[in-house]
Protein backbone atom coordinates (compact mmCIF):
# COMPACT_ATOMS: atom_id res chain seq x y z
CA UNK A 1 0.00 0.00 0.00
CA UNK A 2 1.37 3.34 -1.02
CA UNK A 3 1.68 6.02 1.60
CA UNK A 4 -0.10 9.39 1.25
CA UNK A 5 2.31 12.24 0.54
CA UNK A 6 2.87 14.56 3.49
CA UNK A 7 0.88 17.82 3.29
CA UNK A 8 2.71 21.11 3.77
CA UNK A 9 0.53 23.74 5.47
CA UNK A 10 1.04 27.26 4.10
CA UNK A 11 1.80 29.89 6.71
CA UNK A 12 4.31 32.25 8.25
CA UNK A 13 7.15 31.15 10.39
CA UNK A 14 7.78 33.10 13.57
CA UNK A 15 10.74 34.84 11.98
CA UNK A 16 8.69 35.85 8.93
CA UNK A 17 5.91 37.17 11.18
CA UNK A 18 8.35 39.28 13.18
CA UNK A 19 9.84 40.68 9.97
CA UNK A 20 6.37 41.66 8.70
CA UNK A 21 5.53 43.34 12.01
CA UNK A 22 8.82 45.24 11.91
CA UNK A 23 8.14 46.43 8.36
CA UNK A 24 4.63 47.60 9.31
CA UNK A 25 6.11 49.46 12.28
CA UNK A 26 8.63 51.23 10.05
CA UNK A 27 5.90 52.19 7.56
CA UNK A 28 3.70 53.58 10.33
CA UNK A 29 6.65 55.56 11.71
CA UNK A 30 7.27 56.99 8.25
CA UNK A 31 3.63 57.76 7.53
CA UNK A 32 2.63 59.25 10.90
CA UNK A 33 4.55 62.54 10.50
CA UNK A 34 3.11 62.92 7.01
CA UNK A 35 -0.42 62.40 8.36
CA UNK A 36 0.21 64.90 11.14
CA UNK A 37 1.58 67.43 8.66
CA UNK A 38 -1.46 66.97 6.45
CA UNK A 39 -3.78 67.51 9.40
CA UNK A 40 -1.89 70.63 10.48
CA UNK A 41 -2.01 71.96 6.92
CA UNK A 42 -5.79 71.51 6.95
CA UNK A 43 -6.09 73.21 10.34
CA UNK A 44 -3.90 76.07 9.15
CA UNK A 45 -6.18 76.61 6.14
CA UNK A 46 -9.24 76.66 8.42
CA UNK A 47 -7.54 79.18 10.70
CA UNK A 48 -6.66 81.40 7.73
CA UNK A 49 -10.27 81.23 6.54
CA UNK A 50 -11.41 82.34 10.01
CA UNK A 51 -9.19 85.40 9.70
CA UNK A 52 -10.64 86.13 6.27
CA UNK A 53 -14.14 86.05 7.78
CA UNK A 54 -13.02 88.53 10.44
CA UNK A 55 -11.64 90.75 7.69
CA UNK A 56 -14.97 90.73 5.86
CA UNK A 57 -16.78 91.50 9.11
CA UNK A 58 -14.46 94.40 9.98
CA UNK A 59 -14.88 95.96 6.55
CA UNK A 60 -18.66 95.43 6.68
CA UNK A 61 -18.67 97.24 10.03
CA UNK A 62 -16.57 100.01 8.48
CA UNK A 63 -19.00 100.29 5.57
CA UNK A 64 -21.88 100.66 8.03
CA UNK A 65 -20.31 103.09 10.51
CA UNK A 66 -17.45 104.76 8.65
CA UNK A 67 -14.79 103.40 11.00
CA UNK A 68 -13.53 100.20 12.59
CA UNK A 69 -14.88 99.20 16.02
CA UNK A 70 -13.03 100.31 19.11
CA UNK A 71 -10.86 97.59 20.56
CA UNK A 72 -11.85 98.28 24.13
CA UNK A 73 -13.77 100.90 26.06
CA UNK A 74 -12.23 101.64 29.41
CA UNK A 75 -11.90 104.73 31.56
CA UNK A 76 -8.22 104.92 30.67
CA UNK A 77 -7.74 108.46 31.98
CA UNK A 78 -8.42 107.40 35.53
CA UNK A 79 -6.25 104.30 35.45
CA UNK A 80 -3.29 105.92 33.71
CA UNK A 81 -3.31 108.93 36.01
CA UNK A 82 -3.18 106.66 39.03
CA UNK A 83 -6.39 108.03 40.53
CA UNK A 84 -9.13 105.90 42.00
CA UNK A 85 -11.65 104.26 39.75
CA UNK A 86 -14.80 102.22 40.07
CA UNK A 87 -15.47 98.92 38.35
CA UNK A 88 -18.73 100.40 37.08
CA UNK A 89 -16.69 102.87 35.03
CA UNK A 90 -14.52 100.36 33.20
CA UNK A 91 -14.49 97.06 31.35
CA UNK A 92 -16.76 97.69 28.42
CA UNK A 93 -16.65 95.61 25.24
CA UNK A 94 -13.93 94.79 22.71
CA UNK A 95 -14.05 94.76 18.90
CA UNK A 96 -15.12 91.10 18.80
CA UNK A 97 -18.38 91.91 20.56
CA UNK A 98 -19.17 94.72 18.11
CA UNK A 99 -18.59 92.39 15.14
CA UNK A 100 -21.13 89.76 16.22
CA UNK A 101 -23.95 90.95 13.90
CA UNK A 102 -21.53 90.75 10.97
CA UNK A 103 -20.60 87.18 11.91
CA UNK A 104 -24.16 85.80 11.90
CA UNK A 105 -24.26 85.96 15.71
CA UNK A 106 -27.05 88.52 16.08
CA UNK A 107 -28.76 86.47 18.80
CA UNK A 108 -25.63 86.64 20.96
CA UNK A 109 -25.19 90.35 20.20
CA UNK A 110 -28.73 91.16 21.30
CA UNK A 111 -28.13 89.56 24.71
CA UNK A 112 -25.36 92.09 25.46
CA UNK A 113 -26.15 95.46 27.02
CA UNK A 114 -23.37 97.71 25.70
CA UNK A 115 -24.21 100.52 28.13
CA UNK A 116 -23.09 98.54 31.19
CA UNK A 117 -20.12 96.39 32.18
CA UNK A 118 -19.51 93.01 30.63
CA UNK A 119 -19.82 91.30 34.04
CA UNK A 120 -23.27 92.68 34.84
CA UNK A 121 -26.50 90.93 33.89
CA UNK A 122 -27.70 90.29 31.27
CA UNK A 123 -24.36 90.62 29.48
CA UNK A 124 -22.51 88.18 31.73
CA UNK A 125 -24.78 85.27 30.80
CA UNK A 126 -23.30 82.10 29.35
CA UNK A 127 -25.12 82.77 26.06
CA UNK A 128 -23.82 86.37 25.92
CA UNK A 129 -20.15 87.11 26.69
CA UNK A 130 -19.76 83.47 27.71
CA UNK A 131 -20.72 82.22 24.26
CA UNK A 132 -18.21 80.27 22.21
CA UNK A 133 -17.81 81.87 18.78
CA UNK A 134 -16.08 79.37 16.53
CA UNK A 135 -14.64 81.88 14.07
CA UNK A 136 -12.46 83.33 16.84
CA UNK A 137 -10.84 79.96 17.63
CA UNK A 138 -7.86 78.26 16.01
CA UNK A 139 -8.28 74.51 15.37
CA UNK A 140 -4.57 73.94 16.07
CA UNK A 141 -4.82 75.17 19.66
CA UNK A 142 -4.87 72.12 21.97
CA UNK A 143 -6.79 74.07 24.62
CA UNK A 144 -10.26 72.87 23.72
CA UNK A 145 -12.05 74.71 26.51
CA UNK A 146 -14.49 77.06 24.74
CA UNK A 147 -14.43 79.50 27.66
CA UNK A 148 -11.82 80.91 30.02
CA UNK A 149 -11.47 82.80 33.27
CA UNK A 150 -11.35 86.54 33.84
CA UNK A 151 -8.80 86.74 36.67
CA UNK A 152 -9.81 89.05 39.49
CA UNK A 153 -13.23 89.87 38.06
CA UNK A 154 -15.33 86.74 38.27
CA UNK A 155 -18.15 86.91 35.80
CA UNK A 156 -20.18 83.92 37.06
CA UNK A 157 -21.56 83.31 33.61
CA UNK A 158 -20.43 79.70 33.47
CA UNK A 159 -20.88 76.69 35.73
CA UNK A 160 -17.76 77.70 37.67
CA UNK A 161 -15.60 80.78 38.03
CA UNK A 162 -13.15 79.36 35.48
CA UNK A 163 -15.33 79.34 32.40
CA UNK A 164 -17.05 82.70 32.31
CA UNK A 165 -15.93 84.26 29.03
CA UNK A 166 -15.84 82.97 25.47
CA UNK A 167 -12.21 82.28 24.49
CA UNK A 168 -10.43 83.64 21.41
CA UNK A 169 -7.24 83.03 19.44
CA UNK A 170 -7.36 86.49 17.88
CA UNK A 171 -6.40 89.88 19.27
CA UNK A 172 -6.32 93.40 17.88
CA UNK A 173 -2.98 95.00 17.00
CA UNK A 174 -2.89 98.10 19.21
CA UNK A 175 0.63 99.47 19.28
CA UNK A 176 4.21 98.81 18.20
CA UNK A 177 5.73 99.35 21.65
CA UNK A 178 3.18 98.86 24.41
CA UNK A 179 -0.60 98.59 24.44
CA UNK A 180 -0.68 99.81 28.08
CA UNK A 181 -0.31 103.27 29.52
CA UNK A 182 -0.31 101.79 33.02
CA UNK A 183 -0.60 98.28 34.38
CA UNK A 184 -3.47 96.55 32.53
CA UNK A 185 -4.82 99.85 31.25
CA UNK A 186 -5.06 100.17 27.49
CA UNK A 187 -3.56 103.31 26.04
CA UNK A 188 -5.83 105.57 24.00
CA UNK A 189 -3.05 106.82 21.71
CA UNK A 190 -1.94 103.52 20.17
CA UNK A 191 -0.10 103.75 16.85
CA UNK A 192 -1.88 100.64 15.53
CA UNK A 193 -5.46 100.25 14.35
CA UNK A 194 -7.36 98.58 17.22
CA UNK A 195 -6.64 100.04 20.67
CA UNK A 196 -8.50 101.34 23.70
CA UNK A 197 -11.27 103.75 22.66
CA UNK A 198 -9.96 103.71 19.10
CA UNK A 199 -12.02 105.21 16.27
CA UNK A 200 -9.78 104.36 13.34
CA UNK A 201 -10.97 104.56 9.76
CA UNK A 202 -9.34 103.46 6.51
CA UNK A 203 -8.43 107.09 5.89
CA UNK A 204 -6.31 107.06 9.06
CA UNK A 205 -4.12 104.23 7.75
CA UNK A 206 -1.67 106.47 5.93
CA UNK A 207 0.89 103.69 5.48
CA UNK A 208 -1.56 101.80 3.29
CA UNK A 209 -4.05 99.17 4.36
CA UNK A 210 -2.06 96.36 2.71
CA UNK A 211 0.98 97.34 4.82
CA UNK A 212 -0.76 97.53 8.20
CA UNK A 213 -1.61 94.73 10.63
CA UNK A 214 -5.02 94.74 12.27
CA UNK A 215 -5.61 91.39 13.98
CA UNK A 216 -3.16 88.65 14.93
CA UNK A 217 -3.13 85.17 16.44
CA UNK A 218 -2.72 84.59 20.15
CA UNK A 219 -2.54 81.46 22.27
CA UNK A 220 -3.67 81.01 25.83
CA UNK A 221 -2.24 78.43 28.15
CA UNK A 222 -2.12 74.68 28.60
CA UNK A 223 -5.22 72.49 28.12
CA UNK A 224 -7.49 72.43 31.14
CA UNK A 225 -6.09 75.65 32.59
CA UNK A 226 -8.98 77.87 31.45
CA UNK A 227 -6.40 80.63 30.99
CA UNK A 228 -6.56 82.60 27.77
CA UNK A 229 -7.90 85.62 25.95
CA UNK A 230 -11.53 86.53 25.40
CA UNK A 231 -13.35 88.04 22.44
CA UNK A 232 -15.68 90.24 24.48
CA UNK A 233 -13.37 92.49 26.51
CA UNK A 234 -9.75 93.76 26.69
CA UNK A 235 -8.56 92.06 23.53
CA UNK A 236 -5.55 93.79 21.99
CA UNK A 237 -1.76 93.67 22.30
CA UNK A 238 1.41 95.25 20.99
CA UNK A 239 4.02 93.68 18.73
CA UNK A 240 7.11 94.68 20.74
CA UNK A 241 7.60 91.10 21.89
CA UNK A 242 7.68 89.70 18.38
CA UNK A 243 5.88 86.48 17.45
CA UNK A 244 5.97 83.19 19.40
CA UNK A 245 8.20 84.73 22.03
CA UNK A 246 9.27 83.04 25.28
CA UNK A 247 6.22 84.42 27.08
CA UNK A 248 3.90 82.40 24.85
CA UNK A 249 2.89 78.83 24.30
CA UNK A 250 4.36 77.03 22.47
CA UNK A 251 7.11 79.66 22.20
CA UNK A 252 10.10 79.34 19.94
CA UNK A 253 10.31 82.91 18.66
CA UNK A 254 13.15 85.38 18.94
CA UNK A 255 11.96 88.43 20.84
CA UNK A 256 10.92 88.90 24.46
CA UNK A 257 9.97 92.45 25.42
CA UNK A 258 6.36 92.09 26.55
CA UNK A 259 4.26 89.99 28.90
CA UNK A 260 2.32 88.45 26.08
CA UNK A 261 3.13 88.30 22.40
CA UNK A 262 1.25 87.29 19.30
CA UNK A 263 1.69 83.56 18.86
CA UNK A 264 0.24 80.41 17.35
CA UNK A 265 0.53 76.63 17.29
CA UNK A 266 1.35 76.72 13.59
CA UNK A 267 5.09 76.05 13.26
CA UNK A 268 7.18 79.05 12.31
CA UNK A 269 4.86 82.00 12.79
CA UNK A 270 1.29 83.23 13.10
CA UNK A 271 -1.57 84.52 10.96
CA UNK A 272 -2.28 88.23 10.73
CA UNK A 273 -5.15 90.10 9.14
CA UNK A 274 -4.08 93.24 7.28
CA UNK A 275 -6.07 96.40 6.77
CA UNK A 276 -7.04 95.51 3.21
CA UNK A 277 -8.68 92.28 4.39
CA UNK A 278 -5.88 89.99 3.23
CA UNK A 279 -4.32 87.38 5.52
CA UNK A 280 -0.59 86.78 5.81
CA UNK A 281 1.37 84.17 7.71
CA UNK A 282 4.13 86.20 9.36
CA UNK A 283 7.32 84.37 10.31
CA UNK A 284 8.40 84.43 13.94
CA UNK A 285 11.91 85.28 12.73
CA UNK A 286 10.75 88.55 11.12
CA UNK A 287 12.98 91.53 11.78
CA UNK A 288 11.58 93.42 14.75
CA UNK A 289 11.93 96.72 12.87
CA UNK A 290 9.84 95.34 10.01
CA UNK A 291 7.21 94.09 12.45
CA UNK A 292 7.07 97.54 14.05
CA UNK A 293 6.66 99.13 10.62
CA UNK A 294 3.80 96.77 9.80
CA UNK A 295 2.12 97.64 13.11
CA UNK A 296 2.00 101.42 12.79
CA UNK A 297 -0.82 102.84 10.71
CA UNK A 298 0.92 106.14 9.92
CA UNK A 299 4.62 105.69 10.58
CA UNK A 300 5.79 106.42 7.01
CA UNK A 301 8.13 103.42 7.09
CA UNK A 302 9.33 101.62 3.99
CA UNK A 303 7.77 98.14 3.81
CA UNK A 304 9.52 95.37 1.94
CA UNK A 305 6.87 93.26 0.23
CA UNK A 306 6.98 89.54 0.79
CA UNK A 307 7.50 89.77 4.51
Amino acid sequence: MSKEPLRRWAGFTLVELLVVIAIIGVLVALLLPAVQQAREAARRIRCKNNFKQIGVALHSYHASYGLFPLSDHRDSGRGCSGSEWSVSQVYRFAWGAHLLPFLDRTATYEKINFSINYNVSPSKAIDAVGASVGVFLCPSDPQRDPRCNRTGAINNGGPSNKDDLGRTNMAGVADSRTWECASSWGRTDGDGVLFNNSSTSLGDIADGSKNTLMVGEVTGSSPGSYDGNYWSVVNHFDTAGGINGPNTLPGGGVWNFARQEFSSYHPGGAHFLLGDGSVQFVSDSIDIGMLEALTTRAGNEVINQGF
